[in-house]
């Protein structure tokens, strides 16, 4: 399903294939470039290299009997307990 302009599919493969190979431990090529666009970028806006962003989420799940608080979430129909998470990039 490649756009019209590309390159045959086998060529588009080999490149992602190389981009995609392990330089070191858990890094590729592909995250170094995109690192390294994101850094021009964000550095053109004037703004600092890295992102300071959080994303908050959660989750209401159900709980054992065993557990020392338990409410009941109407929205979700569910008697459990509630956890939170924060993820930053």
């Amino acid at each position: 399903m490649l756009p019209s302009d590309f390159p045959k599919m086998g060529i588009v493969r080999y490149y992602y294939d190389v981009w995609s190979t392990e330089i070191e431990e858990g890094v590729t090529a592909l995250d170094v470039v995109l690192k390294k666009l994101v850094q021009i970028i964000r550095n053109d806006d004037l703004r600092c290299d890295k992102t300071s962003f959080g994303i908050i989420d959660a989750q209401s799940v159900p709980d054992a009997d065993c557990a020392e608080e338990s409410w009941y979430d109407g929205g979700k129909n569910v008697s459990g307990i509630k956890r939170h998470i924060v993820f930053a990039p």
